[in-house]
């Protein structure tokens, strides 16, 4: 499968040392983006530019407000999403600005009787104090791990126990690269509407209830998207904590998982392959 070049081109040459990342997220792993099990709209929502690449924190909160609503992150509304691509400009900003994280996502059909379901999950943890980095990445067809030390990105196939790949790389160029594809499938995927607002790890964040999905919305391997449920939360800089949420398709349905946890608590181990490495 090849990348979109649209979605992955984020205007940034030395990106081309991340085109291993790329492979990552799409040799078998194909949940990761609008390709696979996680659906996109035929028509955005929001406006779709290329999304680029956030360098440094800044402001995440939006000066449009009313006085007496909430102050929602840029890119977000009551409605929820405004507009895709600076909501996750604005993820990224708050959480490339720290604490360490750990990042879960999970997909997984949930209507397949007695056969195999597809799934795909990715487990994530970066210090951003250090710029060291892990993911394991399982899909459908392949398992991989990669990891970021000192600039060094390294790949592991951990089905052929082999190293496939190493390079130079930045970490909040890694960082976001990761997970950025199926997060923006996620943002252009659900009508939302802000449902309260809560406490979560010592700050503001808003929980919006998921009341469907948009007409337009289609996936490639599961048809026209018709129903959807759940809950996003974001925090106040725009970090999305969590996002839990059940999706009916014309073939299927799926159930996604995706968090942000052990701030400030995150410890990125070597891996085994590398310390034997």
């Amino acid at each position: 499968m090849s990348v979109t070049h649209a979605m992955w081109d984020m205007g940034h040459t030395s990106l081309r040392t991340l085109a291993v990342v790329a492979f990552v997220l799409l040799a078998g792993c194909s949940g990761f983006g609008p390709g696979g099990d996680a659906a996109s709209p035929t028509t955005s929502p929001a406006p779709t530019q290329t999304p680029a690449t956030t360098e440094t924190p800044g402001s995440t909160t939006s000066s449009d407000a009313e006085p007496g609503e909430p102050s929602y992150p840029e890119g977000w509304s009551a409605a929820g999403v405004e507009n895709a691509t600076v909501a996750l400009d604005t993820h990224y900003r708050a959480a490339l600005t720290g604490p360490s994280t750990t990042v879960r996502y999970r997909s997984r059909q949930v209507d397949t009787g007695d056969g195999p379901a597809n799934e795909t999950t990715l487990d994530m943890a970066y210090e951003t104090e250090t710029g060291r980095l892990y993911a394991s990445i399982r899909g459908r067809d392949d398992h991989r791990e990669v990891f970021l030390q000192d600039g060094t990105f390294s790949q592991w196939s951990v089905r052929n126990e082999t190293l496939v790949g190493q390079s130079n790389a930045e970490f909040y160029r890694v960082a976001q690269s990761i997970d950025r594809r199926v997060l923006l499938s996620q943002l252009l995927l659900y009508e939302l509407e802000h449902e309260r607002t809560v406490e979560r790890n010592g700050t503001t964040a808003f929980v919006y209830d998921v009341t469907g999905v948009h007409d337009n919305t289609v996936s490639n391997t599961y048809g026209a998207g018709t129903n959807g449920s759940g809950t996003v939360v974001v925090a106040a800089d725009g970090r999305i904590l969590e996002l839990e949420t059940t999706v009916t398709y014309t073939g299927g349905t799926l159930r996604y998982r995706y968090e942000h946890t052990c701030l400030g608590e995150t410890a990125v181990e070597t891996p085994g392959w590398v310390r034997e490495g």
